[in-house]
């Protein structure tokens, strides 16, 4: 192993050689979004992450459990000085953005890479590819992963692509969590389909993602990589059925008991979806986990709807949709915790 260059495109090879470590690390730094309410344009996207810090100590008793000493550190300006004053082994990269920018969430893992610390979740490309949802669409399509026909808009005064057939749902392309995906989302004219486009270019200075919307079974994937990829499948039922689809407000605004009552997960199974998943991971540089929003049609097709690597992670208490899928499978936090500690550190020779 000392004759390998580590970096991400060796670390899958470093681990396979080092199947035999994966050490415990003994100081760990949890990276989290530095959210402040003046750094995001509107308060539903602030939303999405004022409780970053709580979610990152959150982590605290797990990793005492495990006998490892925690640091938390806001991804800020400071984030560099203060990984390396922490002389941690390993960081847990909980960023989502930095200043309220999601696409500035790959300075977290760049910084990570240069200051050569082990760290969880996916490396800079990863990111930068996850953060422009019309090239990830692009990639999964030329990579033979299914998507819905899509269009990107940089001006609400655009056409829409005569291929392209209502109803479609638009998408800030640039933008996570659900943000702004409510019932004026899905378009049926031209005419709302221009009133929508202008709200979400002049709120939030961003492009604009149109997908035709497919109706049907909606599959969350959860995959989870140690020695081997692992998918973890669950379906979505929705109160309102085939046509509803997960919202701003049923995600952020309502309690947890009424969001368990509207949406209903049970375990789902499919080797052929179980295959896709895998090679979308891989195309799209994900690393040691992520997730895909797939929608199934009624004519059972596949859609590839959403792509998320370093998909929100953290423990039970925290309802992580990841969390519970592996606990419907029988793995609890702890031992999800566990493993993904030890496999960065694998791979990372230790």
């Amino acid at each position: 192993m000392k004759n390998i260059i580590n970096s991400p495109n060796t670390r899958g090879l470093i681990a396979k050689i080092n199947h035999k470590g994966g050490r415990l690390p003994k100081k760990v730094a949890i990276l989290y979004s530095d959210a402040k309410r003046k750094y995001f344009p509107t308060y539903e996207q602030y939303l999405t992450e004022k409780e970053a810090r709580n979610e990152a100590a959150s982590f605290i008793p797990y990793l005492k459990e495990l006998n490892i000493k925690t640091v938390l550190i806001p991804a800020d300006a400071n984030m560099a000085e203060r990984i390396k004053k922490s002389r941690c082994d390993l960081v847990i990269d909980l960023v989502c953005s930095v200043r309220g920018c999601e696409y500035l969430s790959t300075t977290a893992p760049a910084t990570l890479e240069l200051l050569e610390i082990p760290f969880t979740g996916a490396s800079m490309l990863g990111f930068n590819i996850s953060m422009n949802k019309y090239f990830t669409r692009e990639i999964l399509d030329l990579n033979g992963i299914p998507v819905p026909k899509f269009q990107l808009f940089t001006s609400w005064k655009q056409e829409l692509n005569k291929d392209m057939k209502f109803p479609i749902i638009l998408k800030l392309n640039e933008a996570h969590g659900s943000l702004e995906i409510t019932n004026e989302s899905i378009i049926n004219d031209s005419k709302a389909l221009k009133k929508r486009l202008k709200y979400l270019m002049k709120t939030y200075d961003m492009d604009v993602l149109a997908e035709e919307f497919i109706k049907g079974r909606e599959i969350a994937a959860f995959i989870f990589q140690s020695y081997n990829k692992k998918v973890y499948l669950i379906e979505r039922e929705f109160e309102g059925g085939e046509s509803s689809y997960l919202d701003f407000h049923t995600v952020w605004e309502i309690s947890d008991e009424n969001y368990f009552k509207k949406v209903k997960l049970k375990k789902y199974h499919d080797p052929l979806l179980n295959a896709l998943v895998k090679r979308a991971f891989s195309v799209v540089k994900m690393d040691d986990y992520g997730k895909f929003d797939i929608r199934m049609d009624k004519y059972g097709k596949y859609y590839f709807i959403d792509s998320n690597p370093n998909c929100y992670f953290a423990p039970p208490e925290m309802l992580s949709e990841i969390t519970m899928t592996m606990k419907m499978y029988g793995v609890p936090f702890k031992l999800l915790l566990k493993r993904l500690l030890q496999n960065t550190m694998r791979e990372w020779g230790y």
